[in-house]
């Protein structure tokens, strides 16, 4: 009886003692951090049974008590009696979670409506409980100063601002669950200038699409189609309109064969004597999946083909065999292997394209330029196709493939009279392999690159006048005469004194203009280096902070994907929509995240708990 009356005691003062200001904050300090490196990691949180000293009670209570072994503040928390409050549960779990992204969000939509003007970025997918989040990005433009209010910096921002569960895929919906995130923020759809979503029927409908549904609110909101998109959908129509280039299909089988089989695979592995680069899968929706795996293809050919024979050779099963025998039958012919070649190099183009796009700064004249060069690059491609043939003779001659084209029975087709020598079928094998496979295909890619990219052109015509290249080369009658029209399509953002303004800042910084490669050098030479002439020429800063705020792709919608799926598992599928959203803001916009003072976090959970406890 005094033993146990003496531990009751004890007990007592440790909670007397944790219930004092000072540790209180100290225990809350801890959980916080656990709970924002967690979040930030993309850990799950809860276990089977979510009790102090269980096996299974999950990574938040096992890191806790890991914690509790080297810190005596947590020790004590967890040596109180049963029923005592130790603000460990998941309810608690939740409303830091919620005070920790909320934080973030506020931080991100100051930065926004500080800022002159913004576009939105949205894109859909469907979660692991079949439930459609819309992914909220906003593209705006910062102005870092310093003391002493002078730009220090200029800075292209697409932040990340939650999840958004959408029961309806009907543009009507869509675009009231937009308006209904961008006014819950406290954010003027009056100030959104650009539009950025891929290219579905739904979103981008010229009448009755989302886009179309916000310009009627801002008529302002150009709609830019997702760079990225659009590539995707060149590659998709090259590979599509041209039967020959069913080489694809060989791709996808290829890796079909060795990848279900952990055997088969590890008996591939084996043979490593030209490249360690493993085969690809061949992903139909990202067309850049298809020029990694041609890239394996090209250089594990030998090897590949290595495997094959022994496989026929050696193995048991006759579907085996009989699949293996198919493969390389297909691949044991010049036109295959020329093709591999020719492919692995006109998708190398697009691939630097791609990659180059999905940056976060980058502007529409810097994505206009890329698409330029690009069908310059492969119209001049169209001249090395001897090159080409000569490398995949090289890769052939290893396999003891001879480099010469196979010769096929050519269709006789009756001729008319009204009918050209051009008319008439090629019967040179090799003539009709660059005819009608080689020029069709850069010619496809060539003409959708024009093409489907026509909308992001015109957008870019209306800034061109502002472009450093264009600037610094027309006369002061074609600036003017540039400068109006834009005026005039953006009239209650730029003054009747923009045309003036601009030719003044040309005039004084001529020279500086010159060594200017993008819109934002320009930025950062008015805004940061001649800050006193800033305030000369308002309307030429407005001008060049809009078109910087013009969205190019919706790639970083896409990357917010990923999180998704990190934490929203199998295991992890009844999650609360608060819950899913704040975790996710914690996890992409963890460089701000690690920047939040606990110190205020833990005056915010005061505020908000309902229990009257001094903190």
């Amino acid at each position: 009886m005094i033993i146990g009356g003496v531990i009751k005691q004890l007990m007592r003062k440790m909670k007397t003692r944790l219930e004092g200001k000072k540790t209180l904050r100290q225990v809350l300090h801890r959980i916080v951090n656990v709970t924002l490196t967690m979040a930030m990691c993309n850990l799950a949180f809860r276990g089977h049974r979510e009790c102090l000293g269980e096996v299974n009670n999950g990574n938040f209570l096992s890191i806790i008590e890991l914690l509790a072994e080297y810190d005596p503040i947590l020790k004590e928390l967890l040596q109180l009696p049963k029923g005592t409050l130790k603000y460990l549960s998941p309810q608690i779990q939740n409303q830091l979670i919620e005070i920790l992204s909320k934080k973030v969000q506020n931080e991100i939509v100051s930065e926004i409506q500080e800022a002159q003007f913004y576009s939105i970025i949205m894109d859909t997918t469907q979660d692991i409980s079949k439930v459609d989040q819309m992914s909220q990005i906003f593209r705006y433009v910062s102005v870092e100063r310093d003391q002493n209010l002078r730009a220090c910096s200029v800075t292209v921002n697409e932040a990340f601002l939650g999840f958004h569960a959408i029961e309806d895929q009907r543009a009507a919906e869509i675009e009231r669950n937009i308006v209904a995130c961008v006014e819950s923020k406290g954010l003027d759809l009056s100030k959104c200038r650009g539009q950025g979503y891929d290219g579905a029927a739904t979103m981008s409908g010229v009448y009755f699409g989302v886009q179309a549904r916000i310009a009627k609110r801002e008529k302002n909101a150009l709609y830019v189609h997702c760079a990225a998109h659009n590539l995707n959908l060149v590659i998709q129509d090259a590979v599509a309109d041209i039967a020959e280039v069913s080489s694809f299909d060989v791709v996808h089988n290829l890796y079909t064969f060795f990848g279900e089989s952990v055997r088969r695979w590890a008996f591939l592995s084996s043979f490593t004597s030209e490249s360690s680069v493993t085969l690809k899968r061949l992903c139909p929706t990202r067309w850049s999946s298809r020029h990694d795996s041609l890239l394996a293809l090209r250089f594990r050919f030998v090897d590949i083909m290595q495997a094959l024979s022994k496989l026929i050779l050696r193995s048991s099963k006759p579907k085996e065999r009989d699949d293996a025998a198919n493969l390389k039958k297909k691949m044991e012919s010049f036109e295959f292997v020329l093709l591999v070649v020719l492919q692995t190099k006109i998708f190398s183009h697009v691939n630097i394209i791609s990659k180059v796009l999905q940056s976060k700064g980058m502007e529409l004249s810097s994505a206009v330029q890329l698409i330029q060069n690009a069908v310059t690059a492969l119209s001049t491609y169209r001249d090395h196709f001897e090159e080409a043939k000569e490398t995949a003779a090289a890769l052939a001659e290893k396999w003891g493939i001879s480099a010469e084209f196979t010769n096929k029975r050519i269709k006789k087709v009756k001729r008319h009279f009204d009918e050209l020598c051009m008319d008439q079928r090629l019967a040179d094998q090799e003539e009709r392999f660059k005819t009608t496979v080689f020029y069709r295909c850069l010619d496809i890619i060539t003409n959708q690159l024009s093409d489907r990219f026509k909308g992001m052109n015109a957008v870019f015509h209306r800034f061109k006048i502002i472009q450093p290249a264009m600037l610094a080369s027309e006369s002061d009658e074609t600036v003017i005469s540039e400068a109006t029209k834009l005026q005039e399509l953006y009239n209650e953002d730029i003054s009747a004194d923009f045309p003036g303004q601009l030719l003044s800042f040309h005039s004084a910084l001529q020279e500086e203009v010159r060594s200017c490669s993008t819109v934002k050098d320009l930025a950062h030479l008015l805004l940061v280096e001649n800050s006193a002439l800033s305030s000369t020429v308002p309307d030429v800063c407005v001008a060049l902070l809009l078109f910087l705020t013009l969205p190019v792709t919706v790639a970083t919608a896409e990357r917010s994907f990923s999180k998704l799926k990190l934490i929203k598992s199998y295991l992890r599928n009844t999650m609360s929509q608060q819950r899913l959203s704040g975790l996710a803001l914690l996890s992409i916009e963890n460089e701000r995240a690690r920047r939040l003072n606990v110190e205020s976090i833990v005056d915010d959970f005061a505020d908000a708990k309902a229990r009257h406890r001094n903190f």
